[in-house]
């Protein structure tokens, strides 16, 4: 489904936003262009790179240099040492090392010398021919140029450690229009070269592609995915390298059937989807990537990403809110189709390979739905506060770990409950329960334990369980004293206890009954709440207080005197979002009594 969809997504963006590449061109980054004379000596060489405007995580605008992309012959995925036509990258354009301000041709492993020759040998041969005025000079400089005695090249010298990590074209001094890649006697013997070694893949492999429906030419090798935290030189999201996974006598990526141009499209639109920040967002290791099927997703986009980084756009952000509140929105004031195709898919690196954790497609309307309902689920006291995929993400983690995310798989679940509106995973909730359980609270944290987002993961949990299996939700996002479920009265009951035994101390207490005995109530009431309830009664003796009497046996009344045995994960859960919501009702309450005193 993914291949097939950025199939489909690179066929409605050619010829808008991209131009049509040449047969054998890929679109790369440049962030210099030689200029070169007649005889092929460097006359300068010129920052070809571009100012533009990057979005920051706090919402500002930032400009910033970055390379220029242009079409190139397309480099080899091969991880060996193998020039390209019109080679962009310095190693192999000038032989040289840059290390601590000296250019040098030395190191361990001889690249430099290596990979310098073989990107003369390659150029020259092809080169050999071509006589228009930009080849020409091209062609000087690849035969005349020797490594060793340009190591203080000043045009290099210039770069200083940018020549390491940027890549290079060429053009001619006097017309700075006429570069190698352009001319039209490279194109034609380029274009002339590529169809013969077409017609020898026809003889080798041809097979019905998946994607195009058609007999054509298999793709043995896929093009490198530049993936964020992946391998420096690409990854693969379809390679079969090992013999192991072979079938049928099929070598590498024949077992795919995927033909060689379903292989260069989505490929190219991966890449570009990749690039570009309004497609894509990170969350710990995973990187979401989402488009829609139109050939301009921008708004779509926009808006989805909006949704997940917030927006400074006041439209996007009234339409935002609306949503969160279950409310209709009227997508066609925002430009957007809220019927078109949208996706949302999730990898993550591992080693040369890309591992596709997850794909959610559906019409963006919906999609939109499952996200914002996703919000509510997780809201204790209104709409308005946004938990974010890396909040929930960092109350699943001890705040002492020194592991810094949750495993790939948790968090895959946990993304696609949100998108696709299905239950969240298992171990979310018990995670989450675990770590209240565990957890203690610091003297400068108070926090830690317990928090708005530790407990909306657990009710989000609790209430999607119960309205996928149609049974009514039962936590509502505020205190419901019509709750009379025992886990959730012995969690509020609890809350009572320990706001009874502060006052009866003044405040002074370092340590409370939840740092004792939390962990038990919460997993055998039983055992523990007896012991609790006889304490209680000293500490109202010391109150006085008739408010606690009475709250008191408003929440045991319906547990008829018995407390339950064990309570079960999901019971577990009831008892921390009581505990949770009584005590903030508590001392919102003691907040406002304390403020009607001092206006009297």
């Amino acid at each position: 489904m993914l291949i097939k969809a950025l199939c489909n997504y690179y066929d409605l963006k050619t010829g808008q936003s991209r131009t049509e590449l040449p047969d054998g061109y890929s679109v790369q980054p440049v962030h210099f262009q030689v200029l070169l004379r007649e005889n092929g000596e460097i006359a300068a060489i010129n920052d070809f790179r571009e100012t533009k405007e990057i979005p920051q995580k706090n919402g500002k605008v930032k400009e910033r240099l970055v390379p220029r992309e242009i079409a190139l012959p397309e480099r080899s995925q091969k991880s060996a040492i193998f020039s390209a036509l019109i080679e962009h990258r310095p190693l192999y354009l000038f032989g040289l090392n840059y290390s601590g301000g000296v250019l040098t041709p030395e190191d361990d492993k001889n690249k430099a010398r290596k990979s310098h020759e073989a990107f003369v040998k390659r150029n020259s041969e092809f080169l050999a021919d071509l006589d228009s005025p930009v080849c020409s000079a091209f062609r000087n400089f690849v035969d005349n140029w020797v490594p060793e005695e340009q190591t203080e090249n000043e045009h290099l010298k210039k770069l200083g450690k940018e020549y390491s990590g940027s890549y290079f074209t060429f053009a001619l001094y006097d017309d700075l229009t006429k570069t190698p890649q352009d001319d039209p006697q490279f194109i034609a013997k380029f274009q002339k070269t590529a169809a013969e070694q077409s017609a020898k893949a026809e003889d080798a492999y041809l097979s019905v592609c998946p994607i195009m429906g058609e007999r054509l030419p298999t793709a043995r090798i896929h093009d490198k995915i530049k993936f964020p935290g992946g391998n420096t030189t690409g990854c693969v999201l379809v390679g079969m390298k090992e013999s192991a996974y072979e079938s049928f006598g099929k070598k590498q990526s024949y077992n795919s059937n995927i033909s060689e141009t379903a292989m260069k499209k989505y490929t190219a639109a991966f890449n570009e989807l990749l690039a570009d920040s309004k497609h894509r967002i990170f969350i710990n290791s995973m990187v979401i990537v989402f488009f829609a099927l139109k050939k301009d997703d921008g708004a779509e986009s926009d808006f989805f990403s909006a949704f997940f980084g917030g927006d400074d756009d006041a439209a996007f952000a009234a339409a935002m809110n609306s949503l969160k509140r279950g409310e209709n929105v009227d997508y066609s004031k925002l430009n957007i189709d809220e019927n078109v195709d949208f996706y949302v898919a999730g990898f993550t690196p591992n080693s040369s390979r890309i591992c596709q954790k997850f794909i959610a497609h559906n019409s963006f309307g919906r999609i939109m739905e499952n996200v914002s309902r996703h919000q509510r689920d997780m809201a204790l006291s209104g709409n308005d506060r946004h938990i974010s995929f890396g909040g929930i993400a960092k109350e699943l983690i001890s705040p002492k770990s020194t592991k810094e995310e949750i495993p790939p798989p948790l968090m895959t679940g946990i993304i696609r409950a949100a998108v696709e509106g299905v239950n969240y995973p298992e171990a979310m909730l018990q995670t989450a329960v675990m770590r209240v359980k565990t957890d203690r609270n610091e003297e400068k944290n108070h926090y830690i334990k317990f928090n708005y987002t530790r407990v909306g993961i657990i009710k989000a949990c609790l209430n999607r369980k119960a309205r996928r299996s149609n049974k009514k939700e039962e936590i509502t996002m505020a205190l419901n004293k019509e709750n009379t479920n025992p886990a959730y009265l012995c969690g509020r009951l609890f809350a009572v206890l320990e706001k009874l035994q502060q006052d009866a101390a003044g405040g002074t207490l370092n340590t409370t009954i939840v740092d004792s005995y939390f962990s038990s109530a919460c997993s055998k009431p039983s055992t523990v709440f007896p012991k609790l309830m006889e304490l209680s009664n000293h500490h109202i003796k010391k109150v006085g207080g008739s408010y606690f009497k009475s709250l008191i046996g408003e929440i045991i009344d319906p547990l008829d005197g018995e407390f339950p045995t064990t309570l079960s994960l999901d019971d577990q859960g009831r008892f921390i979002v009581g505990y949770y919501q009584q005590n903030r009702e508590l001392w919102t309450s003691k907040k406002n009594k304390d403020n009607d005193e001092k206006e009297n």
